[in-house]
């Protein structure tokens, strides 16, 4: 993961890794990592995380391919 964008990390006990990503634009990104290889991604404004839209899950091959899109790679 790059430095120059803020990312923290949070163990979810059971579950997996929670990766929250903000933007220059005031909003945040939540990627959990569960263990058994899904994604789920959500969108929420920083200040508010309780006022967050419907979110996406993800299976691995999704995940890859929402990344290749992303990074063009």
């Amino acid at each position: 993961m790059t430095n120059q964008v803020p990312i923290t990390s949070t163990p979810l006990p059971g579950i997996g890794t929670q990766f929250i990503l903000k933007t220059a634009g005031g909003r945040a990104l939540s990627v959990v990592a569960a263990r058994d290889g899904r994604r789920s991604l959500a969108i929420f404004e920083i200040d508010d995380p309780d006022a967050c839209g419907p979110g996406v899950r993800l299976t691995q091959a999704e995940a890859a391919a929402l990344a290749e899109l992303l990074t063009g790679e």
